[in-house]
């Protein structure tokens, strides 16, 4: 009897302890994080307003156990995303754990309702995907970016050749194309550009990290034109309508691979959509026809009604 009691005083007890550490663990990580100012960030994405609370309590202590070299890498990647001055590093490792820890749960609730093979192999999967949800987003973004820039960028290309063939020069013409840009990617990073000039920074330079933070062939092609025409006093306009015809090519190129890919592209719609429906309505006619003539097997007359 006494031993019954203490059982069960001891199963009461350890859950309310470990909701009472829990519970104060929490409190110290809320005393203990730091305020920060949100004023230099950009709109921010869906996927981290949601989880904005729980990635502000623990991103600061991710920071911490970050390596140099992998700190740069992410913030590397983040910067191909054009959210410098959205998302912190840090705060996309918390967001991994984050969505880790909430596939935990859903992987927990599955083993719940059902304990089979099928349903821990559907945990484990479910727990990958979401650690890694976080960077298959990011690549995502990634590439949308790119392609973007590699749709815009010929578009600055011709404008900057129309205005420097009317007697501006190079910075002057940059300037009046960038501000004649609608609103894009294009626009953001070439502005970045020249704030650094502004502040100083060399021009080679500048346009180093630029083409490192947008890492589009053609972004890269034209800054290394505009090197190497530093370097051996080329004329810069020479230079400019060259890499424009290369541009044009380039995309007249590309829309006609795509055009011969359309084809191809839809060809597993048509197999899995609609080949299957007129086969469908064709077999349907073809057993009618034969069902009205008497030729169609006793079942299937019976099915048709006839």
């Amino acid at each position: 009897m006494f031993n019954n009691q203490m059982l069960l005083f001891f199963s009461s007890l350890l859950p309310a302890l470990s909701a009472g550490c829990g519970i104060a663990f929490l409190i110290l990580l809320v005393i203990n994080r730091r305020k920060s100012d949100d004023e230099w960030r950009d709109p921010q994405p869906i996927i981290f307003r949601i989880f904005r609370p729980l990635v502000q309590l623990f991103s600061h202590y991710v920071k911490n156990s970050m390596g140099r070299t992998y700190f740069k890498r992410i913030q590397k990647k983040i910067s191909h995303a054009g959210m410098t001055y959205t998302l912190l590093p840090e705060e996309l490792i918390t967001l991994r754990f984050v969505f880790a820890s909430l596939a935990l749960l859903i992987a927990i609730a599955i083993q719940t309702i059902s304990s089979s093979i099928e349903a821990r192999l559907t945990g484990v999967i479910i727990v990958v995907l979401g650690f890694f949800y976080p960077d298959i987003w990011l690549k995502d973004c990634i590439s949308r970016r790119q392609e973007k820039i590699e749709k815009q960028f010929p578009f600055l290309m011709d404008l900057l050749v129309l205005t420097m063939r009317a007697g501006l020069n190079y910075s002057t013409s940059l300037i009046q194309t960038i501000e004649s840009l609608p609103m894009g990617p294009v626009k953001e990073e070439f502005s970045r550009y020249l704030r650094e000039l502004k502040a100083g920074k060399n021009r080679r330079e500048a346009l180093t990290d630029l083409a490192e933070r947008i890492k589009v062939p053609s972004v890269s092609n034209f800054v290394s034109a505009l090197n190497q025409a530093d370097e051996t006093g080329g004329e810069i306009g020479e230079v400019l309508s060259a890499q424009a015809r290369q541009q044009r090519i380039e995309r007249f190129n590309l829309a006609e691979k795509k055009a011969n890919q359309a084809p191809i592209k839809l060809l597993f719609p048509l197999v899995v959509f609609l080949f299957p429906v007129l086969f469908m309505i064709i077999a349907f006619i073809m057993a009618v026809k034969s069902a009205e003539s008497g030729i169609a097997p006793q079942w299937l007359s019976a099915l048709l009604g006839a």
